[in-house]
């Protein structure tokens, strides 16, 4: 039975009946890798067959109880339809992360690097500071050209900290608890402003 109800956001009733439909229609081919290119396998005639999604799922998981790869779990659960794109792509994150990287531990090559320099130059990023804008930002004390002088804002209202931003909202009740606004329940219940919103009352 594929999980639906893990991805029912996703899927209306007439589009479940239609994966299920592509699913067991065996005249729909897809084109499998019996080595998958993942494991060093190629395109050539030779290493591909046609199966039908069923069976490409099938070969996926077998692949994937054999050799433990993410790759094979991947496919087998995304051809079923019972993983999301949201756990597809935090798989791939999370497995391609440190040794899962396939530049880990390498360098580049003196030769590559003289390339990549080659490349970036004339592409700096954003407008060259002049060294003297450079120097007169280092001025300190009486070289400082404000020294002494009264700042322009002197006098007028400060910037508003988070505090009085929360101080300043509407008061509500999340969860039997009252707080200044929804700011402040988000940041005390460590959720998002967003549900507090949907499931608060205003006092």
């Amino acid at each position: 039975m594929l999980n639906f109800l893990k991805i029912g956001m996703e899927f209306s009733e007439r589009h479940q009946s239609r994966f299920i439909a592509q699913l067991l229609n065996k005249s729909m081919k897809h084109t499998h890798h019996i080595i998958p290119r993942h494991a060093g396998g190629t395109d050539d005639p030779t290493n591909l067959v046609e199966l039908t999604i069923a069976e490409h799922a099938d070969a996926h998981r077998i692949l994937y109880e054999e050799h433990g790869r993410w790759q094979d779990y991947v496919a087998w659960q995304g051809l079923l339809g019972l993983m999301t794109e949201e756990e597809r792509m935090t798989i791939m994150y999370n497995a391609r992360k440190g040794e899962g990287n396939f530049f880990y531990g390498k360098t580049h090559t003196e030769e590559t690097k003289k390339k990549i320099s080659a490349n970036r130059k004339g592409k700096g990023i954003g407008v060259k500071q002049s060294k003297e804008w450079i120097n007169k930002r280092k001025l300190v004390g009486e070289s400082n050209p404000m020294f002494g002088k009264e700042p322009w804002n002197k006098g007028g209202s400060q910037p508003a900290t988070l505090n009085s931003k929360i101080k300043k909202g509407t008061p509500i009740r999340y969860n039997g608890i009252e707080y200044y606004g929804i700011l402040e329940a988000a940041r005390q219940n460590n959720t998002s402003a967003f549900i507090i919103k949907k499931t608060c009352k205003y006092l």
